[in-house]
C-alpha cells in the first residue's frame, strides 16, 4: 500500500507543478496583441486626395498620398523589372505604355508579333519596384480613364507591356506599331 501512495503523491506533485508552469507561462503571454487595423472601404471622388492607410501602424513609413485626377481611376498593374523601367520610375512621373502582342492569336487574324504604343501620358500615382539592377516585378498604380483601363488590363492579363518615361508636356503620338513587315 505504501508503494501505491508514493506513486499517487508523485502523480499529484507532477500535476501541480505542470499546472503552475502552465499558469505562469500563459500569464506572461497575456500582453495585449496588436490587432491589424482595417481600412474603411469607400469610393473616392475624382480629384479627391487619397491617403493610403497602414494595415500595420509600425510600418507606416512607406505610405503614399496622391490626388486622383478628375475623370480617372486608379489601376494597379505588375510589370517585370526591365519592361517596368528597372526601378527608375517614381510617383508623379509620366509614362507611355506599349503592348507586345504574340503571333498566335485566338481569332486567327494576327499572324505575326506586334509592338504598339497603346496609352500615352499616363500619370504614375505610386510605384513599388525593386532597386535599379535588382530582378523582380514592379507594381504601378496608374491614373487611367475607362478606355485606357480596359486596354491596360487586357494587355496585362493576356499579352505583355513595356513602359517608357516621358515628359508631362509631350504630345500624344500614334505610331502604327512595329512587326516583322515594317521593323527595318
Amino acid at each position: 500500500m505504501r508503494r501505491s501512495n508514493n506513486i499517487l503523491y508523485i502523480g499529484v506533485a507532477v500535476f501541480a507543478v505542470g499546472a503552475l508552469l502552465a499558469f505562469f507561462g500563459l500569464r506572461s503571454q497575456s500582453k495585449p496583441v496588436a490587432q491589424p487595423q482595417s481600412a474603411p472601404i469607400a469610393a473616392a471622388a475624382p480629384g479627391a486626395e487619397v491617403h493610403a492607410i497602414a494595415v500595420d501602424p509600425a510600418n507606416a513609413a512607406g505610405l503614399t498620398t496622391f490626388t486622383l485626377p478628375k475623370g480617372k481611376q486608379a489601376v494597379a498593374i505588375s510589370i517585370p523589372t526591365v519592361p517596368g523601367l528597372a526601378g527608375y520610375a517614381k510617383p508623379g512621373d509620366t509614362i507611355n505604355i506599349y503592348a507586345t502582342i504574340r503571333n498566335s492569336q485566338p481569332n486567327g487574324h494576327l499572324k505575326e508579333p506586334l509592338v504598339k504604343l497603346v496609352v500615352t501620358s499616363v500619370k504614375v500615382l505610386d510605384v513599388r519596384a525593386p532597386a535599379p539592377g535588382v530582378d523582380g516585378s514592379a507594381t504601378y498604380l496608374l491614373a487611367l480613364d475607362t478606355n485606357q483601363a480596359e486596354q491596360v488590363i487586357f494587355y496585362a492579363k493576356y499579352e505583355s507591356m513595356w513602359i517608357s518615361l516621358t515628359t508631362p508636356d509631350q504630345k500624344p503620338a500614334s505610331p502604327g506599331g512595329r512587326s516583322y513587315q515594317n521593323i527595318l
